[in-house]
């Protein structure tokens, strides 16, 4: 009894999905794709890969290819009317438009969505269909469909979601079939989805400082040790601000350049549109490196007057904006009241200089500690002191009121062994100028020549030297007639 109960609800469903395939319009006589009885063999096949044109548009290229020892009528006169493809009954929604285009033109019909009639229920095709094609002309023809959702939002834009892939096959792989006229011939052929874009070409970028000399006599050069401060503090803020906004790098920010005029510090972001997430504080940025370089007085330091220091952020050389801006600032020499004489102070206006940093050594006595301005000869200006060749002295801007606090000048010309020590000779009272006097140098004795004043260690340099900056001291050289004096603004090395 049992056993007739089973068989009878097997044929009653079995008679119930053929109702509903009766019902639906499809036999399921054929259960696989073309869904059809056809030759599967043909002139025609489509390449192995779809192209991408963006928009929901993908194009399959036909090949006209005959198999060998094909000689049929499929393989030597069928013509090429439509191309089916199989896809997701899911994808078949109200609303939804497609078109497509053959070899750029409009085709006659716009593709559309079908239920195939032999095949199982729900199996479900898109026709581009009077594709008037034949032997002669469908080979590199070009097919191209767009994919759209309805109103509502609902469809299937792409591959991945149209195609009904060959069992093993991945999402997006598609089963075509390319039919002739009377369709006794269908070449299938696989497609494959186009390969996924190339990941976003970092972006190069480079954070630059760099000198112009233009009226300098002793033009300034970056050295190791100052370009590797410069990037450590560079370093630092701009990976710092690009965590900040979101940018990925890929190529740590590293010292590049160290040359006497440039310093860059270069890497990479992860592509153009992490680095124009820095595009607003680019400016900020590149004027905070700026101040790194010419604010650490509040102003301009004195190595650099005559100069132009610029710092500019910049990326790739080629079509694409990675980042960029640029400031810069002109330096030139503060107004000071020293010397208290009239003469000419223009570096220069004679063939002698103070080089920009002084040293520091063990002072005379226990309690004393040297600073030592060293000299050296540049190319003169023309002017009336182009010819004062004699090194008579060199003035300090000191603090008259700490007089008894320099213990004298080491001084050693050039070619000499051993320093001299002569007395500090100070300038009329309020003059504040005390003098390394006298000298009488020769070029040659000037050029690599130096001075050491000897100070307390009970006080500073800042105390005992007047002038803006800390720890720096003015000096003038001069020349025997009293009116050259070319003046330099003296530091420690930053």
């Amino acid at each position: 009894m049992k056993l007739i109960i089973a068989i009878t609800f097997a044929l009653l469903a079995s008679a119930f999905g053929q109702d509903i395939i009766l019902r639906s319009g499809q036999s399921g006589q054929f259960p696989n794709f073309p869904y059809c009885l056809c030759k599967p063999t043909g002139a025609y096949r489509l390449d192995s890969t779809v192209t991408f044109k963006g928009n929901s548009t993908y194009c399959f290229k036909v090949r006209v290819s005959i198999p060998a020892n094909c000689s049929d009528y499929c393989c030597k006169q069928a013509d090429l009317k439509k191309l089916e493809i199989n896809v997701k009954p899911t994808c078949n929604v109200a609303g939804v438009v497609l078109t497509a285009t053959l070899n750029g033109a409009p085709a006659s019909i716009n593709p559309n969505f079908e239920l195939a009639p032999q095949g199982p229920l729900n199996s479900t095709i898109v026709k581009i269909t009077q594709l008037g094609l034949n032997l002669s002309n469908a080979d590199g023809a070009e097919i191209c469909l767009t994919l759209g959702t309805n109103r509502g939002g609902k469809g299937c834009t792409t591959l991945e979601d149209l195609c009904v892939p060959p069992a093993g096959a991945p999402p997006g792989v598609c089963s075509a079939a390319l039919f002739s006229s009377n369709t006794d011939c269908c070449p299938s052929s696989v497609v494959n989805p186009p390969p996924p874009p190339p990941p976003p070409a970092p972006c190069f970028t480079c954070i630059n400082i760099s000198l112009n000399a233009v009226n300098s006599p002793v033009p300034f050069s970056f050295y190791p040790a100052l370009c590797k401060q410069y990037a450590d503090s560079v370093v630092a803020n701009f990976t710092q601000a690009a965590a900040a906004a979101g940018a990925i790098i890929t190529v740590p920010f590293n010292l590049t350049t160290c040359n006497d005029d440039l310093v860059s510090i270069c890497g990479a972001f992860a592509s153009e549109a992490d680095s124009q997430l820095l595009a607003g504080v680019a400016e900020d940025l590149a004027a905070q490196f700026l101040d790194l370089v010419t604010g650490r007085f509040g102003t301009c330091p004195p190595y650099l007057d005559g100069h132009n220091v610029i710092v500019s952020i910049t990326g790739d050389a080629d079509s694409r904006t990675c980042l960029d801006a640029i400031k810069s600032l002109s330096c030139s020499r503060a107004n000071v009241s020293f010397p208290k004489c009239i003469c000419d102070t223009k570096p220069g206006a004679t063939p002698y200089a103070a080089l920009p940093f002084y040293t520091t050594q063990p002072g005379r006595l226990k309690t004393t500690t040297q600073y030592c301005f060293k000299f050296t000869s540049i190319p003169t200006v023309d002017g009336a002191c182009e010819n004062a060749t004699i090194f008579s002295k060199v003035e300090f801007w000191g603090n008259e009121a700490l007089r008894r606090n320099i213990r004298g000048f080491a001084i050693k010309p050039n070619g000499a062994t051993n320093y001299t020590i002569i007395s500090a000779s100070w300038g009329a009272k309020g003059d504040e100028t005390v003098k390394a006097t006298p000298l009488n140098w020769s070029i040659d004795q000037a050029t690599g020549s130096e001075i050491c004043m000897d100070i307390d260690t009970s006080i500073a340099l800042d105390d005992f030297c007047l002038g803006p900056f800390t720890n720096g001291c003015y000096l003038t050289i001069f020349d025997p007639t009293r009116k050259c004096c070319p003046m330099f603004a003296i530091v420690d090395r930053p």
